[in-house]
């Protein structure tokens, strides 16, 4: 058993138990390892104590915050590849889900499940069939994914503190929100003709487009826009504002340095949440994304120049009010197991798959 006295140095003087005192005493200087900025110092050391390196979890993983370090074109790349992961990798079950939505149903034909409508697409027109319409939607969604990140990214620095923790998730939906009106004013005409392509009309994207412009103008294009953003506007603001709560839910710090393990769990727990936080918007947005199908799709009977378009469906409330007095309530959450099965990994795979990219981009190691 030994007394010690720390100075301020790197060592420390050790006298054994037993040994006389004073400056003959056999004081023994033993080293000591450098100490931490504000670790073992009183209030009175000179200077501020360094910042401690950051961690590889937090230079690896900056989760949704925008620092103003990240240049435009690297939002754009990520932006581009999240857009292409989000909707080509599912889109079987979007096409799945896009049948279901727009079949007309009654007493006598009941709408069909999920199962019945992929046969149905298989004996019509094969394996292809379920991917007719992929690279329209995939030329819209480059451009369109660009400006919904960018905008995100923008609105975030605008709109939220980044330089706290606290939990934003209010403003947080305010970012999606408004992200996702930019989104959707460019994506929407490639939506239109990505839903009729799958349907089986038209010959293909270019006879899609020619037919709506000369039948139905450029409101054709547009109809749905209103619905949609009253859709997609919910959709993402409960999805931003579900992610960041299960975030915090969840241990995930604010950069990503989550208290649930390594960078590796943190990437895990991240592609999680915002999974689950696409269930969630999916259902509650369900109706209307039922309406904004109706909307888009009404017309496809008429796939020849010749033939007469009959526009029965106007607007949002017209058409719920239309869909609930022929098919009830259920007719409003026609196709629902599909958009669930479609929104968690497609919502994974976008902001996943956005965030990943700016990682690798940055040079940042996951």
């Amino acid at each position: 058993r030994g007394l010690m006295s720390v100075a301020g140095g790197g060592a420390t003087n050790v006298r054994l138990a037993g040994e006389p005192c004073g400056k003959e005493a056999g004081m023994r200087q033993v080293p000591l390892p450098p100490v931490q900025a504000g670790v073992g110092r009183s209030s009175t050391s000179a200077g501020p104590a360094p910042h401690s390196a950051a961690t590889p979890a937090a230079d690896s993983l900056e989760w949704e915050e925008w620092d103003g370090s990240t240049p435009f074109w690297q939002h754009a790349v990520a932006g581009s590849c999240a857009g292409m992961m989000e909707h080509v990798a599912m889109y079987p079950v979007d096409t799945i889900k896009t049948r279901m939505q727009a079949a007309p149903a009654d007493v006598v034909h009941p709408s069909p499940g999920v199962v019945q409508t992929a046969r149905a697409v298989m004996q019509e027109q094969g394996v292809n069939g379920l991917m007719r319409g992929c690279f329209a939607i995939g030329a819209g969604c480059i451009p369109a994914h660009i400006g919904l990140f960018c905008t995100y990214e923008v609105a975030k620095a605008r709109l939220m503190d980044t330089e706290h923790t606290d939990h934003q998730p209010v403003r947080a939906a305010a970012c999606g929100a408004v992200a996702t009106v930019v989104h959707d004013m460019i994506i929407t005409p490639f939506d239109v003709v990505k839903q009729r392509l799958q349907l089986g009309c038209y010959r293909g994207a270019v006879d899609c487009l020619a037919s709506i412009w000369c039948h139905e103008g450029l409101r054709g294009f547009y109809r749905s826009l209103p619905t949609t953003l009253i859709t997609e506007c919910p959709f993402h603001g409960v999805l931003v504002a579900s992610n960041e709560s299960l975030k915090v839910l969840l241990g995930l710090g604010s950069r990503g340095n989550a208290a649930v393990g390594d960078s590796d769990r943190a990437v895990g727990w991240h592609f999680f949440s915002t999974g689950i936080s696409g269930m969630i918007a999916a259902m509650v947005t369900q109706p209307l994304d039922v309406v904004k199908t109706r909307l888009q799709t009404q017309s496809v009977a008429g796939a020849s120049d010749t033939a007469e378009v009959r526009v029965r469906y106007s607007g949002l409330l017209s058409t719920a009010v239309l869909i609930h007095r022929e098919e009830g309530f259920r007719g409003l959450f026609r196709g629902t197991v599909p958009r669930l099965a479609f929104a968690a990994p497609s919502a994974a795979m976008c902001w996943g798959t956005y965030e990943v990219m700016k990682a690798l981009l940055r040079g940042s190691s996951l």
